[in-house]
Parts: C-alpha cells; sequence; structure tokens
C-alpha cells in the first residue's frame, strides 16, 4: 500500500475531525470530484475546492459533534478503499449518527482526485475494481 496514500487518508480523517476545511481541502487536487450515494442529502457531486468547501462547512455545521474513525484501509491500483466508522450528533435536531460506511479516495501527484462515499463495502470495492 502507497505510504504516501495511506498517510493522506489519516489526515484527512484527522484534519475532517477537527473540522479543519483548509487542512482538508489542501488534500485534494484544485479540479477533484467528489460524489455521495443519492440517498445522502446533497449527494454531488461537487467539482474543485470552491464546491467542496461549500458542502464540508454546510455539512459540518449541522453537527454538534462528528468523528470518524479508520477502520480498514485497501489498496487497489491509484486508489484507497478507506472503511470509515462515523459517529454524530445533529446540532438541532439531536439525532445520532453511528454507523460505518467505504469510501474511495483516488489520488494522483500526491492529491485526492476523486472521492467517492460508498453505504456498502463490497460496492467500494468493486467501484475501486477489487471483489470481497
Amino acid at each position: 500500500m502507497s505510504r504516501e496514500n495511506v498517510e493522506i487518508v489519516a489526515r484527512l480523517v484527522d484534519a475532517w475531525n477537527q473540522a479543519n476545511v483548509e487542512a482538508m481541502l489542501a488534500l485534494f487536487d484544485p479540479e477533484c470530484e467528489v460524489i455521495f450515494p443519492p440517498e445522502v442529502p446533497e449527494p454531488g457531486p461537487f467539482h474543485g475546492h470552491t464546491e467542496l468547501r461549500e458542502w464540508a462547512e454546510g455539512f459540518l455545521a449541522a453537527w454538534e459533534s462528528h468523528h470518524a474513525e479508520v477502520v480498514e484501509l485497501i489498496e487497489a491500483d491509484h486508489s484507497i478503499v478507506a472503511i470509515l466508522h462515523l459517529i454524530g450528533r445533529g446540532s438541532g435536531s439531536g439525532i445520532e449518527m453511528d454507523e460505518t460506511d467505504a469510501h474511495v479516495f483516488t489520488f494522483s501527484d500526491g492529491k485526492v482526485t476523486r472521492w467517492r462515499n460508498f453505504s456498502d463495502r463490497s460496492e467500494a470495492l468493486e467501484a475501486a475494481g477489487l471483489r470481497e
């Protein structure tokens, strides 16, 4: 597994946990693309730093607390499948979130060029060209 890409994912999760959008954006290519499942409010796609910033700031503002923990990292060509456990509490609603989902981060020249989110590990592996 590319040590550099693993480190980028670790820094991305750390930036997310600190709600540090600037540190997060620094890890993404300026022409990045971000796509979430259709059942997610605002699934995107989001293109570039401006759209990613708007989405991230809006998402983080909606949560009183939000924490991601890496469960597993799987290498696939120029991508890493990251299984993340997410815990949070909504700001206004108080709704609790406790879920594990899968993210596929694709890299080029030390930056994330594409971030896709899946509710299912097997879907993420398939999207990354892998099988269970």
